[in-house]
């Protein structure tokens, strides 16, 4: 063998270690996370539609006899009523979670109802409040009543 082989042999070597090494050194990525709960329901229905399809077609075609198809076709609708009820919570539950995430966001601060208005803004850290708060939510400090003398005092 000469030195060429060997070299281009080693390569090659290196090429497939590389390969098989490095799904196992990264890991599982977070986007490669795997099927979710409602990926899974939502395959099983896929099946339960087609088992469904198939049943009938073969029916239709006279190879399953009625007091076989009856009990078969009762069966797997029961299947899909339960799977159908798991998607419904589940979106149910996807449905609070995302009005959950979305009243905990603070509110945008607007800076346009701070201008020329003293009872935006918090006198004591600045912070931009509503009209109708009473305290600051970020210091807790009294705030003036709208048409206060600190109102007419930036108006001047």
């Amino acid at each position: 063998m000469d030195l060429g082989s060997l070299l281009l042999g080693l390569a090659l070597l290196l090429l497939v270690a590389f390969i098989v090494v490095r799904p196992l050194i990264e890991g599982r990525r977070l986007d490669e996370a795997g099927p979710t709960p409602a990926d899974d329901l939502l395959a099983a229905r896929e099946e339960i539609l087609a088992a469904l399809r198939d049943l009938d077609f073969d029916h239709a075609m006279g190879k399953i006899a009625d007091e076989d198809y009856a009990p078969q076709r009762a069966q797997l609708v029961a299947r899909g009523v339960e799977v159908l009820k798991q998607l419904e919570k589940l979106e149910r539950d996807d449905a609070i979670e995302q009005a959950i995430a979305a009243r905990r966001k603070p509110r945008p601060a607007r800076a346009k109802e701070a201008v020329g208005r003293a009872e935006a803004a918090c006198p004591n850290c600045g912070r931009l409040t509503h009209p109708e708060d009473k305290f600051c939510a970020r210091c807790g400090a009294k705030l003036p009543a709208a048409g206060g003398a600190a109102g007419s005092a930036l108006r001047q």
